[in-house]
């Protein structure tokens, strides 16, 4: 298989290769071999690893190799489309006859031949967040060039993963102070700063202005009332700060701790990354589950479903039934539980009564707040329309 991996220069993706490479090799028993690694310390990883010289015969090392290749747009790189495809290039078309895993680690993936490009078998880009040590990798089936807008790509799977610091010193370029210091943009600092000024300017105002109000209580209740506000604005300004300014919370409170911040993104449901106490606040209910089952006796829907839904033989019948709710996703109940719903139902105490819902559209205007019956004049008989005789009509008369 061919890898292709990109990110920008100090986006950790040398370093997250060699852990990822390192890791499968451990894990499947294989040899890895590297160039242009500088001062790689292979004593500090688990697999072996072996350096070798002259990345063009990549093909001629030993079979079921892993072959991780830094900087590897020097050569592997944009040729003239004129010019015939050259043989380390072309031999990414059998790789796989020999067993070769080969990792191209680059910038960018234009700056990669357009051959091996249309050959790769995974694309995987990583972009640091605001310099942090947390750094965002994206995967894909194939190459996507757009590598500055891999946000927006539908297919690629996107998972966020730290810098880890057991890394730091197992080759030249990733130390620790460049890795793991957090080194905001100044956009980044200048958007905080406006957007903490507006909020307490803001409670400054309301404070102000409803501060102003309370003046007319008795001073022994007013210099308490009106302190409430400020005190309560500036900690919210505070604390305001602190949540989006890093070097304010060093100050004045201990940060979360590792365990602390690794607790809150373990999901309480396995595969349910939602349940994680961290979106709490934002997965409160909006709705529950409404039960909707039905049932089939059709002999071919028998043959499909018996295995993934709950079934038996009724009256000589071999039958299956499923409950849904209303969004469409199933629910796994016993059999006869949902039969019994399919035949009588159950009481849903949620919905109003049909009585109330008639009640409620048949309301007399009268019981409406604020809605006057006209009152209607009687006419006089005297003022009685006369009676109106309809005549036929043909072109040209009237058929009396």
């Amino acid at each position: 298989m061919l890898y292709i991996r990109t990110g920008l220069m100090g986006h950790g993706k040398t370093l997250n290769t060699i852990k990822e490479v390192d890791l499968a090799a451990k894990k499947d028993g294989r040899a890895v071999y590297y160039h242009n690694v500088t001062d790689l310390d292979a004593s500090k990883l688990q697999a072996d690893w072996f350096p070798f010289d002259d990345p063009l015969k990549w093909y001629e090392l030993p079979d079921n190799a892993l072959i991780v290749v830094d900087e590897a747009q020097g050569w592997f790189g944009v040729r003239d489309p004129r010019k015939e495809v050259p043989e380390h290039i072309s031999r990414f078309e059998i790789m796989r006859k020999q067993g070769h895993e080969v990792h191209l680690i680059t910038q960018d993936p234009r700056f990669i031949d357009v051959h091996a490009r249309r050959l790769c078998n995974k694309h995987i880009h990583y972009w640091r967040i605001f310099g942090s040590s947390k750094v965002s990798r994206y995967e894909m089936e194939r190459v996507y060039s757009d590598v500055e807008k891999v946000n927006t790509c539908k297919d690629a799977s996107r998972t966020i993963i730290s810098l880890d610091k057991r890394y730091f010193g197992v080759y030249t370029s990733a130390k620790a102070e460049h890795h793991f210091s957090f080194k905001p943009s100044r956009k980044f600092v200048l958007a905080t700063l406006g957007l903490g000024i507006c909020i307490y300017a803001s409670l400054r105002g309301y404070s102000f202005i409803y501060g102003a109000k309370e003046t007319e209580t008795p001073a022994t209740e007013a210099a308490p009332t009106q302190s409430a506000p400020k005190a309560e604005s500036g900690s919210l300004a505070t604390d305001l700060a602190k949540s989006l300014i890093p070097g304010i919370a060093k100050e004045t409170s201990a940060p979360m701790s590792r365990g602390q911040y690794l607790a809150e993104r373990v999901p309480r449901v396995e595969n349910v990354p939602s349940s994680a106490p961290l979106y709490d606040d934002l997965t409160k209910p909006q709705s529950f589950p409404r039960l909707y089952c039905m049932s089939s006796t059709d002999p071919d829907n028998y043959a499909r479903n018996f295995t993934r839904m709950a079934s038996a033989t009724v009256n000589g019948k071999q039958t299956v039934c499923q409950c849904y709710t209303q969004q469409g996703t199933r629910v796994e109940t016993g059999f006869a539980f949902c039969m019994r719903v399919v035949e009588v139902g159950y009481f849903d105490p949620t919905r109003p009564d049909r009585s109330q819902q008639a009640f409620g559209q048949l309301q007399q205007p009268q019981s409406i707040p604020g809605y006057t019956q006209p009152h209607m004049q009687p006419q006089a008989d005297s003022q009685a329309t006369p009676p109106i005789n309809v005549v036929s009509y043909e072109k040209g008369r009237f058929l009396w």
